[in-house]
Order: structure tokens, then C-alpha cells, then sequence
């Protein structure tokens, strides 16, 4: 079990850390742009004040939360111990008031010793209300919202920094709180509150026993941030009685409700910052933890060479003539100002000297967006003189839907459209009592060939790595209709087939875009369907709808090329919207998708995607189904959610544009609330001449 672990924490650091082997020279300036706001803390905060994490890997004291929050984009990945517990987790701070962090917790005595029990969870924390200087900041958390009862907890806290001191304060119902310093107040409103937590019960923990709990406890507590850089003191007192640990093992003593703790950062771990703490509970128990944590946006990152000019497709000589818009190919790694910047400049030497204005259609897999018509002496001045600036040239510039009539020339070069990525797929379960985590990591090789008229013929192939899935048919029974149960199938092969289709996509008006696909669709299914979408342009929302019939794949069959007959129909509605970057100062999109799964069952799934200027981006979901099935503890769950990182790889010499490392952790093996795993969907295809994608780069544009 500790190799296990050690395992996992190794995985954790190297999601967070990869990033710093593949930094380039040339990167997109993105703190030129004005919509790029630096972070800056208020007068009465100390120089070097920098809040660390509690034992469970969320920010706070020592055994208990406060209401501090990281920047947006911070991974946080660590391991704690404070007997019985053995802690690991990784952390994500998915947008400005939202963090969440996926935590395994082993139930060991000696941390040579194999754990007896695994206590996996998802823990989350809100802010409620920012900080002032008159008002304290406060937060809404829960420790195991999903997962194991064992550390279930809900709280209220808020913190107040008072020059080198930062002062916490909250309220917690169930493991925080299990002291019992008051009757849980709630009761009054319903007797389903009334109900005390069995934390040793092998049924998950979900929002339905939130709040629940005869008694609630206090807890309280400091930081005081020493004169040294980078080194904190923290004390607190808390209402944890251990009630779990006392019932399960024989002989337990709870240490006093008190802790004191060292926390220290090390000047040389500026790159990637290490926290090292260790500390007493009581006067009984030692505590130690250490993480790893890194802001994903500052990393200098990107999957483009702004040398290398992108292909831009020029009009005919009779078109040259009309003025018709010139056909930019977008690639989606790219900021798409910096290839309309370059497309620009390559008209100029190849359009009469009369014409006045650079007209740009703007296109992606067969995709129309917007025109976008730059004025030429604008251009040329900033490129020659450097007297006009980009936002002048914005200014100047105009946006109009295409004309729908109009289409380029079919017989342009193929093989100027060929894209070829690489992804290293990391996938981890902490769902498994018996077998600890599961995990897979697999090497993919993805190629997509834009054909004329809209057609797309896409194929990827994949490198099984390593996984340790070959117990995953003894902890899913075996059902009639499996759809992921069976995922330890599909990693047979060293080399599998994941997908080969044949899409069709095709924009009605600026607004409106179809997307029909046929073919290996993913690892598991084959089959046919499509989408519709309407995303206005200049528009924070989109609205759209997925109908799909698939065919599970017969891994055991020729690499999964020969199917079953059984067919699975899906189908969503999809909903999106923009979070305005005046309010967020990220690109964050939230989404939400209804309808039928896989398996038949119906429910939904909220999405919440942040992502920044160097490409990475990070991804949380929660999603319900009306059928229960496997979740967090390997129990059953009408819910279940997950965690996503995707870092870009196409600085590194010779690795194509938009290839990446992608790390996913949630529940493997999960039958109900399954859908499948679309190709091109019509959002993301969409997304590279987006209003949001044009604006938001538009600094990069004479780069």
C-alpha cells in the first residue's frame, strides 16, 4: 500500500512539475495584454505572507480549514501524516472562488506497514465573501463531499489577516465537529438532521448526508508569519474526537483537540515552491506533511512556433479581383490573432496595390466563422513604422458574418491540412477498497486530414503503457451490458486502434454549425451520429443538441475492429456559457449537459474549464444518473465527478503543435452515466474563431 501511494504522489509531482522540462524562448506575451491583470495584494498583507495547506491537502491550519484561496490555476500535489492517517492528494484551484482537491487517506499505524483501510475522497472549498480591510474573508468547504464517511465534513470558516497574524475561525458539522459543542442547529428545519454519521458505514458519502449530525463543533485557530521568509508558525483547536478510528481500531487513544505546527518554504524551491511542515497533536501525536504546488498560467509554455507562418489559403486571381476574403486555416494550438497577423502580412505582398482593406475568412475543420477585415495602411504602419499598435488596428478593423455562397477552392493541396499531435494519457481511480488506486497511461498518436467540402477523416492509434487494471473484473461484477466495467479489456493490446471516422461538419451562417461523424469513434464504441450548435458570435452562451448510435467494440476481436450487436443510443442537450473575463480574468467556461447515457439511464453533468494563455488547462466535472453505480469507495452513487489537466508539449523540438500531456483522475470502470467520447465536438471546433479566442489574443497579433 505505501508503494501505492508513493506511487501516486510521484504521479501527482510530475503532472505539476512537467511543464518546467519543456519551456520555450518564444512565448506569447500575454502580460502585454490589457485584459492580462496582475494579481496584487492588499497594503496590509504581509510581503511574504503565503498560506499552506492543513493535513488533508486543503488550505489551512494544521488538522482544520480556513478561508484562504490560491491564485486561479494552482496545482497543488502533497502527502501528510498524523496517526492513523496516511494522506495524499493533488489540488486544483479551477477558478478565483472555487478549489478542489482529490485525496486518498490510508489508515496505517507504521508508515512501513500496509494500510488496513483506504478513505479516498473529494474535497472542496468555496469563498463565500472576499476579504476587506474591515470584514473578514469566509468559506463554505467539505471534506469527503463525495467519498468515504470516514472524513466526512461540512464547515463554515473565515479568516482575518491582522498584519503578520492571519486569525480563522468556523463551525463544522460531522468529523470537524464530532466533539459536539452545541445541537446541530438544523434540526429545527428537518429531523433527517438529527441523524449521527456511521463513519465506518461502506455507503459513500454524498450531499444527502451533508449537515447531518446530533452536535456541531467549533474550531479555531492561527498563522503567524515569522520575520524569516517563507517560514509560518500555526497553532489551532479544534472538535475532531477520532469517533471512527476509536471504533475500527482496538486500542486508539484520540490525542487533546489541539496542534502546533513549523511551516516552512524553502527560497531555492522558487521554480516549484515545496512546503515542508511538522508539528504535534497534542502532546501524543507527531504530523508532518510536504506538497508541491505551481500556477499552471505562469509556466512558459506553448504548443506553437510563432516562426513558422501557418498555411493561408489565397484566393484566385478573378477573386483577387471581387475582394473576396482570403480562407485562413486555423490551427487550434495557435492564438488565432497571431495567424490572422501572419495571414495578413502575406497578403499585402500578394493583393493589388489599390485594394484598401485585408478581408479574412476565418475557418477551422471546415468551419466558417467570422470576416475579418483589417485595413491595409494600418498593418503596414505597425509593421514597418511601428507607429500603430494593435489596438488600433482593432479598432479599425470590422467583423461580418460570411457570405454563405461563397467557398474556397476544393483542390487546394490536401496535405497542407494534415495535422498529427501526440498525447501521454494518465488516468487514476481512487475508487478501489481492495486494490488501493487504479491507474493507466497510454502513449496516443492522433492525425486528422482536412478533406474538401467539409469532410474530415481523423484516425488515432494507441500505446498502451502500464496500468494495473487487471483486477478490475474481480471489483465489477460482471453485467449484462457493460459499457466501462470492462475497461481492463481495451488495455490488452500493446497497440490498439482508437478511433477512425469520417466527419462532416458545416457551418449554416456565422452562428450556426452541424457536425455528422461515422466510424471508431473511441476506444470502446463504434457507431454514427451528430450535433447541432448555435453559438452567436460576440456571445458569452451556446446551445446545442447530440444524438448518437453506437456499437460496444470487441476487444477481443481484431483490436476491437469487429463490434457487438447490441446498439446504445445516446443523446444531450448542451448548454455553454462564457464567464465575462471582466468578472472572472480567466477564460473559464461553464457547461451543462442533460439527457441519456450509454446504459440508457438519463441524468446530467455540470462542467466547469479554465484555461489560460500558455495552453494548459484544467477541468472539473460532478455528474448525476438516476442508476447507482460505482463512485469514489467502490460503493454505489447516483453521483460521481472528476478532475482534469491538460499541459501543451509543442515547445519541445520536433513535437507537432497541440500535442499534449493529459492526467485524468476519477472513477474507472463506471457503467451508468457513460457517454461517449466525441472526436470533434462542435464546441471545441468552434472555439478557435470564437469572439473570445480572437479578442483575447489579439495582442499576439504582430508576433
Amino acid at each position: 500500500m505505501v508503494s501505492l501511494l508513493v506511487r501516486f504522489i510521484i504521479l501527482l509531482a510530475v503532472c505539476c512539475g512537467f511543464s518546467f522540462a519543456v519551456q520555450a524562448e518564444n512565448t506569447p506575451k500575454s502580460s502585454q495584454n490589457p485584459q492580462v491583470e496582475t494579481i496584487k495584494k492588499p497594503s496590509y498583507i504581509p510581503r511574504y505572507y503565503n498560506p499552506t495547506i492543513n493535513q488533508t491537502g486543503i488550505l489551512g491550519l494544521n488538522l482544520v480549514p480556513n478561508a484562504r484561496m490560491d491564485a486561479v490555476g494552482m496545482v497543488r500535489a502533497g502527502s501528510a501524516t498524523d496517526d492513523p492517517y496516511l494522506h495524499a492528494f493533488l489540488g486544483f484551484q479551477l477558478a478565483e472562488p472555487f478549489y478542489v482537491s482529490l485525496r486518498q487517506t490510508g489508515e496505517v499505524s507504521n508508515l512501513a506497514d500496509v494500510a488496513d483501510n483506504l478513505y479516498p475522497g473529494l474535497d472542496f472549498k468555496l469563498l463565500l465573501w472576499n476579504e476587506t480591510a474591515t470584514r473578514p474573508a469566509i468559506a463554505f468547504g467539505a471534506d469527503s463531499a463525495f467519498g468515504h464517511k470516514r472524513l466526512s465534513s461540512e464547515y463554515f470558516v473565515m479568516s482575518k489577516k491582522l498584519k503578520h497574524f492571519d486569525v480563522t475561525g468556523g463551525v463544522a458539522w460531522g468529523r470537524l465537529g464530532s466533539q459536539g459543542h452545541i445541537k446541530n442547529l438544523l434540526i429545527a428545519i428537518s429531523d433527517s438532521f438529527d441523524q449521527d454519521r456511521d463513519y465506518n458505514s461502506p455507503q459513500p458519502h454524498d450531499p444527502s448526508d451533508w449537515f447531518r449530525g446530533g452536535q456541531i463543533g467549533f474550531f479555531g485557530g492561527v498563522e503567524y508569519f515569522t520575520p524569516i521568509k517563507g517560514l509560518s508558525l500555526k497553532a489551532d483547536y479544534g472538535a475532531i474526537d477520532y469517533i471512527g478510528a476509536q471504533e475500527n481500531i482496538e486500542g486508539f487513544k484520540a490525542p487533546s483537540p489541539w496542534s502546533a505546527s513549523l511551516n516552512y518554504q524553502p527560497e531555492f524551491s522558487s521554480i516549484m515552491p515545496l512546503t515542508l511542515s511538522a508539528g504535534v497533536v497534542g502532546v501524543e501525536k507527531f504530523m508532518a506533511r510536504f506538497s508541491l504546488q505551481h500556477q499552471a498560467q505562469n509556466t512558459r509554455l506553448k504548443s506553437w512556433d510563432n516562426k513558422i507562418a501557418p498555411p493561408v489559403i489565397l484566393p484566385r486571381l478573378k477573386d483577387l479581383e471581387n475582394k473576396t476574403a482570403v480562407d485562413l486555416l486555423l490551427k487550434s494550438a495557435r492564438p488565432t490573432a497571431l495567424q490572422v497577423g501572419h495571414a495578413a502580412r502575406t497578403l499585402t505582398d500578394q493583393i493589388p496595390e489599390d485594394q484598401e482593406t485585408l478581408p479574412i475568412q476565418l475557418r477551422y475543420q471546415g468551419l466558417k466563422g467570422s470576416v475579418l477585415t483589417i485595413v491595409r495602411r494600418d498593418l503596414e504602419k505597425a509593421v514597418t513604422q511601428g507607429t500603430v499598435s494593435p489596438e488600433e488596428i482593432w479598432r479599425d478593423a470590422s467583423l461580418k458574418d460570411f457570405d454563405g455562397d461563397s467557398d474556397y477552392d476544393a483542390t487546394i493541396e490536401m496535405g497542407q491540412r494534415i495535422a498529427l499531435k501526440f498525447f501521454l494519457d494518465s488516468k487514476l481511480s481512487l475508487s478501489e477498497e481492495d486494490a488501493g488506486m487504479l491507474f493507466r497511461s497510454s502513449l496516443l498518436a492522433e492525425t486528422k486530414a482536412a478533406l474538401p467540402f467539409g469532410f474530415n477523416l481523423g484516425a488515432t492509434a494507441k500505446l498502451n503503457l502500464e496500468d494495473n487494471l487487471h483486477n478490475l473484473a474481480l471489483l465489477r461484477p460482471a453485467t449484462q451490458t457493460p459499457i466501462r466495467s470492462d475497461e481492463d479489456l481495451y488495455t490488452q493490446d500493446i497497440l490498439y486502434p482508437e478511433n477512425l471516422y469520417l466527419s462532416w461538419l458545416h457551418s449554416l451562417s456565422t452562428d450556426m454549425h452541424v457536425g455528422l461523424t461515422a466510424g471508431y469513434l473511441e476506444e470502446a464504441f463504434a457507431g454514427y451520429g451528430g450535433e447541432i450548435l448555435y453559438r452567436p458570435f460576440g456571445k458569452t452562451f451556446a446551445v446545442g443538441a447530440e444524438l448518437w448510435n453506437a456499437h460496444k467494440r470487441n476487444p477481443s476481436q481484431t483490436s476491437g475492429l469487429k463490434l457487438f450487436d447490441e446498439n446504445h443510443v445516446s443523446g444531450h442537450l448542451n448548454l455553454h456559457y462564457e464567464v465575462p473575463y471582466q468578472f472572472a480574468k480567466r477564460d473559464i467556461t461553464a457547461s451543462l449537459k442533460l439527457g441519456r447515457y450509454l446504459l440508457g439511464d438519463y441524468g446530467g453533468e455540470f462542467n466547469l474549464k479554465t484555461t489560460f494563455d500558455n495552453g494548459t488547462s484544467m477541468e472539473g466535472y460532478i455528474a448525476a444518473t438516476e442508476l447507482s453505480d460505482t463512485n469514489l469507495v467502490g460503493g454505489a452513487s447516483h453521483l460521481f465527478g472528476g478532475v482534469r489537466l491538460s499541459m501543451p508539449l509543442g515547445s519541445i523540438p520536433y513535437v507537432p503543435d497541440g500535442s499534449a500531456v493529459r492526467f485524468t483522475t476519477e472513477p474507472i470502470g463506471r457503467d451508468a452515466g457513460q457517454k461517449l467520447n466525441i472526436p470533434l465536438p462542435l464546441y471545441e471546433a468552434t472555439e478557435p474563431f470564437a469572439y473570445r479566442r480572437l479578442s483575447r489574443s489579439w495582442m499576439n497579433l504582430l508576433d
